[in-house]
């Protein structure tokens, strides 16, 4: 048998040669192929995120016009605000499907939502801006410290364990913003929004402002202390010579029976403490004006954490009307009483 001539050596070479640069060419469009479609499920991805914190957002937004809704209904019944009332029951993480209601309710429609939250009397709480009043004068009117306002918030202070000689730092801070200039030609401070704003007085750190958290509120106007709500400590503050002993007890008797008028807590004032000052009914009152709203909503992956002051008044239109002034994030829902 004749044997089959062998190929010549740079025959070979040049076939290997091509089956090497044919498996580089695979292996390079397989890269870039790959590439391609991690790059366009990362951008889907990104869309469908979107997607997901637009719709918690809009829920969210929900929840607080449900919220408004409850205020206004509330407000038609009474106008006292006690914590008894609707709306200052929390509302535990729910799902979303379980609000819609069996005629409106699908095999997915808010199956992978949940909604939790709750209303908070910002009255209950001291308000920062109390601290400096406008007065008039022979050239107009004049922002000074209102000096009511400073004894209870040094007195708050106090009863919180702080330094109360911050209190007087803080309403001149205060006064500084509210004037808008400076004589002395310093930078016009910030006015504050929140509690963490304290941090640019000198004298506050971040554990305190933490502790003083859930005891003061930045309102748009000054405000009275809604008695009916107000924790033992924010009682102690408002009132003279009340210990914060009197003051929980106070606050058990209130729980048993709502104030309803300053007349009320006058007169289980004088039972609870006959000592206390006498001119509560300057700085309490039984209703309220402003309430802030917590909710937290988980939509799939998506999760929002917000908190929105609420304002309402006769005086913002006809009828019983309410307003959002403002929506902020934040990092955690506040403790039930």
């Amino acid at each position: 048998m004749n044997a089959r001539p062998a190929l010549p050596r740079h025959r070979t070479h040049q076939r290997g040669a091509a089956v090497v640069t044919a498996l580089l060419m695979v292996t390079l469009a397989v890269v870039i192929v790959s590439g391609m479609l991690w790059r366009q499920q990362v951008q889907i991805r990104s869309i469908e995120n979107q997607r997901l914190t637009a719709q918690a957002a809009w829920i969210e937004r929900a929840a607080v016009d449900w919220a408004r809704l409850i205020l206004r209904d509330d407000q038609r019944r009474s106008n006292v605000d006690y914590l008894g009332e609707p709306w200052s029951v929390p509302v535990a993480e729910t799902r979303l499907s379980d609000f819609l209601g069996a005629g409106l309710r699908t095999d997915q429609a808010g199956e992978t939502s949940f909604l939790s939250g709750r209303i908070v009397d910002a009255q209950a709480r001291f308000n920062l801006n109390n601290l400096y009043i406008w007065n008039a004068s022979g050239t107009g009117r004049v922002v000074e410290i209102d000096l009511p306002s400073l004894l209870v918030y040094r007195r708050l202070l106090q009863t919180l364990g702080m330094n109360p000689s911050l209190a007087e730092p803080t309403a001149q801070y205060l006064v500084r913003a509210a004037r808008g200039a400076s004589p002395d030609g310093q930078p016009v401070p910030r006015p504050p929004d929140t509690a963490a704003d304290l941090l640019a007085i000198p004298g506050y750190n971040p554990e305190m402002v933490a502790a003083l958290e859930p005891f003061i509120v930045v309102l748009p106007e000054r405000t009275k202390i809604n008695a009916n709500t107000a924790e033992p400590e924010v009682l102690a503050a408002a009132i003279d010579k009340l210990p914060l002993d009197r003051a929980r007890e106070l606050v058990r008797q209130r729980d048993r029976a709502y104030f309803r008028n300053t007349g009320d807590i006058s007169t289980q004032l004088r039972a609870v403490a006959p000592q206390a000052g006498s001119t509560a009914g300057e700085a309490l009152e039984v209703s309220t004006h402003y309430f802030l709203v917590y909710g937290l909503v988980r939509h799939e992956r998506a999760r929002r954490l917000q908190v929105s002051l609420v304002q309402r008044a006769p005086t913002l239109g006809s009828g019983n009307t309410t307003r959002v002034l403002w929506v902020r994030d934040t990092d955690r829902l506040p403790e039930a009483p």
